[in-house]
Protein backbone atom coordinates (compact mmCIF):
# COMPACT_ATOMS: atom_id res chain seq x y z
CA UNK A 1 0.00 0.00 0.00
CA UNK A 2 0.83 3.39 -0.24
CA UNK A 3 2.24 5.75 2.50
CA UNK A 4 -0.50 7.52 4.42
CA UNK A 5 -3.03 5.13 3.11
CA UNK A 6 -5.35 3.46 5.31
CA UNK A 7 -5.56 -0.38 5.62
CA UNK A 8 -8.99 -2.17 5.57
CA UNK A 9 -9.53 -3.41 9.28
CA UNK A 10 -9.96 -6.44 8.13
CA UNK A 11 -6.30 -6.33 6.75
CA UNK A 12 -5.54 -5.31 10.30
CA UNK A 13 -7.48 -8.05 12.09
CA UNK A 14 -5.90 -10.45 10.31
CA UNK A 15 -1.90 -9.21 11.05
CA UNK A 16 -2.82 -9.26 14.31
CA UNK A 17 -4.24 -12.61 14.63
CA UNK A 18 -1.33 -14.15 12.45
CA UNK A 19 1.10 -12.31 15.22
CA UNK A 20 -1.52 -13.80 18.12
CA UNK A 21 -1.86 -17.31 16.48
CA UNK A 22 2.64 -17.20 16.58
CA UNK A 23 4.03 -16.11 14.00
CA UNK A 24 6.37 -14.23 14.36
CA UNK A 25 6.50 -9.98 13.30
CA UNK A 26 8.65 -10.29 10.45
CA UNK A 27 6.59 -13.18 8.83
CA UNK A 28 3.39 -11.41 8.90
CA UNK A 29 4.36 -8.22 8.16
CA UNK A 30 6.26 -9.83 4.80
CA UNK A 31 2.74 -11.66 3.91
CA UNK A 32 0.74 -8.86 5.09
CA UNK A 33 2.90 -6.23 2.92
CA UNK A 34 3.13 -3.74 5.76
CA UNK A 35 6.27 -2.84 7.88
CA UNK A 36 6.74 -3.97 11.58
CA UNK A 37 6.31 -0.43 12.51
CA UNK A 38 3.02 -0.68 11.53
CA UNK A 39 2.14 -4.22 12.91
CA UNK A 40 3.65 -3.19 16.30
CA UNK A 41 1.16 -0.58 15.94
CA UNK A 42 -1.40 -2.62 15.46
CA UNK A 43 -0.86 -4.70 18.15
CA UNK A 44 -0.49 -1.93 20.84
CA UNK A 45 -3.93 -0.41 19.88
CA UNK A 46 -5.52 -3.67 19.64
CA UNK A 47 -7.70 -4.51 22.28
CA UNK A 48 -7.43 -8.28 22.35
CA UNK A 49 -4.14 -8.12 22.88
CA UNK A 50 -4.25 -5.75 25.68
CA UNK A 51 -6.87 -7.90 27.65
CA UNK A 52 -4.33 -10.74 26.85
CA UNK A 53 -1.13 -8.70 27.64
CA UNK A 54 -2.45 -8.04 31.01
CA UNK A 55 -3.82 -11.31 32.21
CA UNK A 56 -0.70 -13.52 31.48
CA UNK A 57 -0.22 -14.30 34.93
CA UNK A 58 3.65 -13.45 36.19
CA UNK A 59 6.54 -15.74 36.42
CA UNK A 60 6.27 -15.72 40.27
CA UNK A 61 2.35 -16.85 39.94
CA UNK A 62 3.11 -19.89 37.48
CA UNK A 63 5.81 -20.70 40.17
CA UNK A 64 3.22 -20.38 43.12
CA UNK A 65 0.81 -22.45 40.81
CA UNK A 66 3.12 -25.12 40.48
CA UNK A 67 4.06 -25.65 43.83
CA UNK A 68 0.33 -25.66 44.72
CA UNK A 69 -0.47 -28.59 42.31
CA UNK A 70 2.82 -30.55 43.67
CA UNK A 71 1.57 -30.06 46.82
CA UNK A 72 -1.72 -31.07 46.04
CA UNK A 73 0.03 -34.08 44.82
CA UNK A 74 2.38 -35.88 47.47
CA UNK A 75 -0.78 -34.93 49.96
CA UNK A 76 -2.64 -37.38 47.55
CA UNK A 77 0.05 -39.33 47.19
CA UNK A 78 0.35 -39.78 50.67
CA UNK A 79 -3.32 -40.65 50.89
CA UNK A 80 -2.66 -43.28 48.73
CA UNK A 81 0.01 -44.72 50.22
CA UNK A 82 -1.62 -44.58 53.33
CA UNK A 83 -4.73 -46.74 51.83
CA UNK A 84 -2.32 -48.73 50.28
CA UNK A 85 0.11 -49.61 53.60
CA UNK A 86 -3.11 -50.52 55.48
CA UNK A 87 -4.28 -52.79 52.59
CA UNK A 88 -0.47 -54.64 52.82
CA UNK A 89 -0.95 -55.10 56.13
CA UNK A 90 -3.85 -57.31 56.33
CA UNK A 91 -2.26 -61.17 56.84
CA UNK A 92 -4.70 -62.47 54.02
CA UNK A 93 -3.08 -60.09 51.53
CA UNK A 94 0.51 -60.54 52.23
CA UNK A 95 0.23 -64.86 52.47
CA UNK A 96 -0.74 -64.22 49.07
CA UNK A 97 2.25 -62.22 47.77
CA UNK A 98 6.10 -63.17 46.77
CA UNK A 99 8.70 -60.53 47.93
CA UNK A 100 9.68 -59.71 44.29
CA UNK A 101 6.57 -58.00 44.18
CA UNK A 102 6.27 -56.50 47.44
CA UNK A 103 9.58 -54.90 46.75
CA UNK A 104 8.55 -53.83 43.86
CA UNK A 105 5.38 -51.80 45.31
CA UNK A 106 7.71 -50.37 47.89
CA UNK A 107 10.31 -48.68 45.73
CA UNK A 108 7.84 -47.55 43.26
CA UNK A 109 5.62 -45.77 46.10
CA UNK A 110 9.32 -44.60 47.17
CA UNK A 111 10.69 -43.28 43.91
CA UNK A 112 7.62 -41.63 43.29
CA UNK A 113 7.09 -40.11 46.86
CA UNK A 114 11.15 -38.89 46.42
CA UNK A 115 10.16 -37.48 42.67
CA UNK A 116 7.51 -35.47 44.34
CA UNK A 117 9.52 -33.84 46.74
CA UNK A 118 12.46 -33.10 44.57
CA UNK A 119 9.47 -30.89 42.62
CA UNK A 120 7.95 -29.66 45.46
CA UNK A 121 11.44 -28.50 46.94
CA UNK A 122 14.38 -28.97 44.04
CA UNK A 123 17.93 -29.41 45.00
CA UNK A 124 19.93 -26.11 45.13
CA UNK A 125 21.96 -25.08 41.95
CA UNK A 126 25.27 -26.38 42.07
CA UNK A 127 26.62 -22.96 41.87
CA UNK A 128 25.16 -22.07 44.74
CA UNK A 129 26.88 -24.11 46.88
CA UNK A 130 29.83 -24.13 48.44
CA UNK A 131 32.77 -26.22 47.06
CA UNK A 132 33.95 -29.26 49.43
CA UNK A 133 37.99 -29.14 49.25
CA UNK A 134 38.91 -32.69 49.07
CA UNK A 135 41.22 -33.57 52.70
CA UNK A 136 44.55 -33.23 52.58
CA UNK A 137 46.89 -35.99 51.93
CA UNK A 138 49.55 -37.22 54.60
CA UNK A 139 52.28 -36.73 51.79
CA UNK A 140 51.26 -32.99 51.45
CA UNK A 141 51.84 -32.40 55.01
CA UNK A 142 54.04 -29.77 56.15
CA UNK A 143 54.87 -31.42 59.53
CA UNK A 144 58.18 -33.22 59.12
Amino acid sequence: MTRGAAHPSTLRAEAVAAVLAGASMAQVARQYGVSKGTLGTWLAQDEIVRTVRTTQPTREEREDSMRALLVDLVAQHVVTLTAELQATARLEWLENQSAADLAQLVVAQRDTLIRLLAGLFPPADQHEQPALEPPARASESTDG
